[in-house]
């Protein structure tokens, strides 16, 4: 309730006033410093934040919304594109269902720091042999900015690619249950290199409100799945 209300603070220094010429000045100022207005639903969405929220100035709170900030340390994370003044959000491996890592037999968890320098958790899947690959995570459309196009990626790292030689499905799963699926080879990815792989676009809409969820699978059990590592997913605006 505390960081509800710090964040409630913020918001009301942010907007301007028509009966107060002093806040009136203090956003032309802010306008003419290119620093944007934060989306209306940040509040909600930093209600629970484990992160301290610096409500000193707008400048300061814009320039952490467009860091992101976490909503669950080493698991989500919010953020909102300078650009678009959309929202984004970072699904880390530990926010994502990964199948068959509940007996430690296929993957394994280490700590990397990433892009950022910050420390955190990723999934690999060991050199034992596997024939399942499901990898899946969920956001809900209301933390989303409406009408807008997202683009959808996983972060992944293999250490051998060649033996990837086959497709891997990729979709995403609409609020109304609609399927967008594509499918790519990953034998020629880079060799123990993060990279993105596109999952697919959505684009948010008053009539598809909901969970929208993402998935990487293949479940060819004559086709051995190893050497894998799972950083994170980015639901992004385009």
């Amino acid at each position: 309730m505390e960081q509800a209300a710090e964040i409630q603070e913020v918001e009301q220094t942010v907007v301007v006033s028509e009966a107060n010429s002093e806040k009136e000045k203090e956003m032309e100022i802010t306008e003419r410093k290119g620093i944007t207005r934060p989306p209306l639903n940040f509040i909600a969405i930093l209600k629970d934040s484990e992160t301290p929220i610096d409500k000193s100035s707008p400048e300061k709170l814009c320039d952490q919304l467009y860091a992101g900030i976490f909503l669950k340390r080493n698991k989500l994370k919010f953020f909102v594109d300078k650009g678009s003044n959309k929202n984004g959000f970072v699904l880390f491996a530990r926010q994502l269902s990964i199948r068959l890592d509940d007996t430690g037999k296929y993957w394994i968890w280490t700590e990397e720091k990433n892009a950022s320098g910050e420390d955190i958790e990723v999934a690999e899947l060991k050199k034992a042999y596997c024939s399942w690959l499901e990898i899946s995570g969920k956001i809900e459309t209301i933390d989303l900015s409406p009408q807008t196009l997202y683009e959808i990626v996983f972060v992944i790292k293999i250490e051998d690619p060649s033996v990837w030689d086959f497709m891997v499905r990729l979709v995403i799963v609409t609020p109304s249950k609609k399927w967008l699926s594509r499918y790519e080879n990953l034998k020629g990815k880079p060799s123990n290199e993060w990279f993105e792989i596109l999952v697919g676009e959505y684009r948010t809409s008053p009539g598809d409100v909901g969970l929208v969820e993402l998935r990487m699978e293949e479940y060819t059990s004559k086709l051995s799945k190893r050497g894998i590592s799972v950083q994170c997913a980015i639901i992004r605006p385009k």
